[in-house]
């Protein structure tokens, strides 16, 4: 399954460990819109992991969303994600690649580096990330990236760019307007009164930039 071409891109929260709850919470979000999720979980054990994202792609198949799995390979090859999402110390690129076949998605972190996502694209992966570009729970140590950046990487790619870090409702429709065809989320959604809601005024966000 192919990823749409722009939209909210809604990354899992680690502190959930209860599965009903996060599939509750991820039937909210893709009904609100969501282009893709990301099952990203650094607090349960392997079997664990397993369940949850075996749940959570049964909803995606159900919204017709791409599944993707954050750092592992082997978690996303065991229950057949639509693809995985790799930083610079994740699997290497071809290992992805070699693992996953040409049919999944692949997903780069890049941070603040055009370079390291021109080498990315060249060696097949589908979209590259940049960020964080605001203060961020979910990456605190990641470096400060530019809104800038994106510019220059939408005047120099073709593919998919994703906007990631401490991205909200006040702030998302900047990065779209400099070259983000995704936004990545995780709080502004999860943490919201209405993840239903939250997702839904983010999704519109990209019929305005139109």
């Amino acid at each position: 399954m192919k990823f749409r071409k722009n939209g909210v891109y809604w990354l899992t929260p680690s502190g959930i460990q209860d599965t009903k709850k996060l599939v509750s919470l991820a039937r909210q979000v893709m009904s609100g819109g969501a282009s893709m999720v990301q099952y990203r979980q650094k607090n349960l054990n392997t079997s664990q992991k397993r369940h949850q994202a075996l749940q959570l792609k049964k909803v995606c198949v159900a919204y017709r969303v791409p599944f993707i799995i954050n750092d592992s390979v082997d978690l996303a090859l065991a229950v057949d994600a639509d693809g995985v999402h790799i930083g610079k110390s994740d699997s290497s690129l071809k290992m992805a690649r070699d693992n996953l076949g040409d049919h999944k998605i692949i997903g780069v972190s890049c941070y603040n580096d055009i370079d390291r996502a021109q080498d990315m694209l060249d060696n097949g992966a589908d979209y590259v990330a940049f960020g964080r570009f605001y203060p961020s729970l979910t990456k605190p140590e990641a470096p400060m990236c530019s809104p800038e950046v994106l510019k220059v990487a939408g005047e120099q790619f073709s593919s998919s760019i994703v906007a990631i870090g401490g991205i909200n409702l006040d702030n998302a429709s900047y990065l779209i307007n400099n070259g983000a065809t995704h936004i990545a989320i995780v709080d502004a959604i999860s943490q919201a009164k209405c993840p239903y809601l939250a997702t839904k005024r983010l999704s519109g966000l990209f019929k305005k930039n139109l």
